[in-house]
């Protein structure tokens, strides 16, 4: 962008300095020949000046369309952090996670067709989980604490490393699922994709498998996969009817075209 804008002042120059020119062999009985290339030359540059133009007001226009979605992006995890900060019960230390269980509707009912083929590219499988340690609550909650200050960079580095060092606890499906918004907020749809669908391949019927859900619907939506995106929605609805999530994926599926 900063190349172009130099060719365009480059190109005024030269408009500058060859008018006076046209003017002066004019005056001085310059061939009509000679003229009519003259102003050839002339009305070359100005559209070329003009097409420069044109690129640079499309980049501009792109460049507010990114930094609009960036910004929803951002709004839309500030509003789940205020709602979290708001709630005494749903605070990092106290954040209820169940256990997968062999029993659950959850765990044992097939999932829409789309999203049993998306999940079964991946060699991921269920992990017995165990209760998390004083060091694994802590550093969890260490990297919480970077999400509602907002301190986004950091949070994802924290969560990666949390999600890497403990990895078969209660609390490692909600750090993936946070690693997952985070990552909407810097503007990295696939990798956000990754941890949510590492929620529901390794920690089937964890809290945060119909949220993990949704998010999968929405994201894929946002990158054109429509009726892949219609099929993880669907599947909120039919395998979570009573959760927030299913009623966000209600509303969301009619606006989907």
């Amino acid at each position: 962008m900063v190349g172009k804008s130099i060719k365009v002042r480059s190109f005024a120059m030269a408009l500058c300095f060859t008018a006076p020119f046209a003017l002066a062999e004019s005056s001085s009985g310059l061939s009509p020949n000679a003229a009519a290339e003259l102003l050839f030359q002339l009305e070359t540059l100005q559209q070329e000046v003009q097409s420069l133009r044109g690129q640079l007001e499309e980049q501009q226009h792109e460049i507010r369309l990114m930094k609009s979605s960036q910004r929803d992006r951002y709004i839309d995890l500030d509003k789940r952090i205020s709602l979290l900060m708001t709630s005494p019960a749903q605070s990092s230390s106290t954040e209820k996670v169940n256990p997968p269980s062999p029993k659950s509707p959850a765990i044992t009912k097939e999932p829409a067709p789309a999203i049993s083929n998306a999940l079964a590219t991946s060699p991921l499988a269920p992990v017995v989980l165990q209760p998390p340690t004083a060091q694994a609550k802590a550093a969890y909650d260490q990297a919480y604490s970077l999400i509602r200050q907002r301190k986004f960079d950091e949070a994802e580095t924290s969560l990666s490393q949390f999600v890497k060092t403990y990895s078969d606890n209660t609390l490692t499906g909600n750090g993936y699922y946070w690693l997952g918004e985070v990552k909407l907020v810097q503007g990295k749809s696939n990798e956000a994709l990754d941890a949510f669908s590492t929620v529901i391949k390794r920690f089937p019927g964890h809290n945060k498998e119909p949220d993990s859900l949704y998010k999968l619907g929405t994201v894929n939506d946002q990158l054109g996969e429509t009726v892949k995106a219609k099929s993880y929605l669907q599947d909120v609805i039919a395998r979570f009817p009573d959760t927030k999530a299913a009623k966000l994926s209600a509303g969301y599926l009619s606006k989907i075209k």
